[in-house]
């Protein structure tokens, strides 16, 4: 885990990744964000049953995760859904076609 929240780290922080998510067990959740702080990036922890998402990196893109407020990921309107792929860096192009699909636009395939 360490490996992958360090390249997560130094990817947002040299400005190829905006922001980053990992889910991890409840009981690492505060070794990483005191990782998260220690490297001056906003983050924002919500609980999914025994695990925790944590959505780490610019203040912007962290100050729109929390406009979500507590709604879980599979609940997130289209635009919530589209807007949250992009900042995560899912490719472009399917993350267009997964909202056109959301609001019956155009099917996947």
């Amino acid at each position: 885990m360490d490996d992958v929240l360090n390249a997560y780290v130094y990817e947002i922080k040299k400005g190829t990744k905006p922001m980053a998510l990992l889910t991890v067990p409840v009981e690492l959740s505060k070794k990483i964000t005191d990782k998260i702080k220690k490297n001056g990036l906003s983050f924002c922890v919500r609980e999914v049953g025994k695990k925790h998402n944590i959505f780490f990196g610019s203040d912007v893109c962290i100050d729109i995760v929390r406009s979500f407020q507590d709604k879980k990921l599979s609940a997130l309107s289209p635009q919530e859904d589209f807007i949250l792929g992009i900042m995560l860096g899912y490719n472009r192009v399917e993350q267009c076609s997964r909202y056109l699909n959301k609001i019956h636009l155009h099917p996947i395939g």
